[in-house]
């Protein structure tokens, strides 16, 4: 589903932005609010994640997202991940793709533009691998953001393996091999957000962000949101969950991407 905006495209710019830890230009998208140009004041942040087979500009695309940014004073990034799971891989030479969001986007979008350079400002969101990306994030830097989001999310993807011959699944497989390497790995075990959640430090659970995620009725992943819910739940983690009418499409992601701006909204107290 192709939308085509109709916004000035002079709210939104490409950063070319080479990465060291990934020897190669990670390029991004930066969605200015309206009043950005004649503001002197600092703005919070929204890091948006796309999903597996994606690119940095699939929001831009995609869904309205210049338009519906436009009503909302925080900046907009759209981060490329590659297909690699926002994942730090020792099978794999130059691929860091959650240490460039943490070490190398976020310094640089805090350098270019004037920005609150405070967890409590900056919140995280994606898609499918971007919503698994998001979370994962959240979780392992727990102080880097004030809320997470995910839509339709891939929490399972360090778990899945050869024995997962779902055809849902099957897509999945080539690059989770290639990301996380074979069954049993400690690399799959570091970054499963399931056992993330349900180990992580309960003196250290009011430090994590505010979590926001929903998936629908008619997709694949939503088993897997409904478990990680119930961790949620057990755990005394604050998280709201919803199950929405829709698939795993553009469809769904461009409808809830209009309502989960507001939210984002709410958390910044703006």
């Amino acid at each position: 589903m192709k939308k085509g905006n109709q916004t000035d495209q002079n709210s939104a710019q490409i950063i070319r932005l080479f990465s060291r830890l990934n020897d190669k230009e990670l390029p991004y998208y930066a969605i200015l609010p309206a009043l950005y140009e004649n503001s002197n004041e600092n703005f919070p942040v929204l890091y948006l994640l796309h999903g597996l087979f994606g690119r940095f500009d699939n929001w831009i695309t995609n869904t309205n997202l210049i338009d519906y940014a436009q009503k909302f004073s925080f900046i907009i990034i759209c981060a490329e991940g590659g297909d690699g799971w926002y994942t730090d891989s020792p099978e794999i030479e130059n691929h860091f793709y959650e240490s460039y969001l943490t070490e190398e986007l976020i310094p640089d979008v805090e350098r270019r533009f004037n920005v609150r350079a405070e967890g409590n400002s900056r919140a995280v969101a994606g898609l499918s691998m971007g919503g698994y990306g998001a979370f994962k994030l959240a979780f392992r830097r727990p102080k880097m953001f004030s809320l997470a989001v995910s839509m339709s999310g891939a929490f399972h993807a360090a778990e899945i393996d050869d024995t997962e011959i779902s055809n849902s699944w099957k897509e999945l497989q080539p690059s989770i091999f290639r990301v996380f390497g074979l069954t049993n790995q400690q690399i799959r075990q570091e970054n499963d957000l399931f056992r993330l959640a349900t180990n992580f430090p309960p003196k250290q659970i009011n430090q994590l962000p505010y979590f926001y995620f929903d998936c629908g009725t008619k997709d694949s992943f939503l088993p897997v949101n409904l478990r990680l819910a119930e961790i949620f739940r057990q755990r005394g983690i604050v998280y709201e969950f919803r199950q929405c009418d829709g698939g795993h499409d553009w469809n769904y992601w461009d409808n809830r991407i209009q309502r989960i701006l507001p939210i984002v909204k709410s958390q910044f107290f703006i």
